[in-house]
């Protein structure tokens, strides 16, 4: 079993935007880094993508049910 690089990076950014550990912004310019160093791919740049539109969307959600309890 080898080590996947790029798996790791992808997995690490995804997880550090879900956990609020760095913003999604900055996860952005992570990502356009590693692919243009040819360390992560353009599919692995969609899977981020689409995790930070999930987690916004989780993150907008939350705040609308907050205000209607309160």
């Amino acid at each position: 079993m080898s080590f996947d690089l790029s798996k790791f990076l992808t997995e690490g950014l995804i997880d550090s935007v879900n956990n609020g550990l760095i913003p999604s912004d900055l996860a952005t310019v992570y990502a356009g880094n590693y692919l243009a160093k040819s360390l992560i791919t353009q599919t692995q740049i969609t899977q981020l993508s689409d995790a930070i539109v999930s987690y916004k969307a989780a993150q907008a959600e939350a705040t609308t049910d907050n205000k209607s309890v309160q």
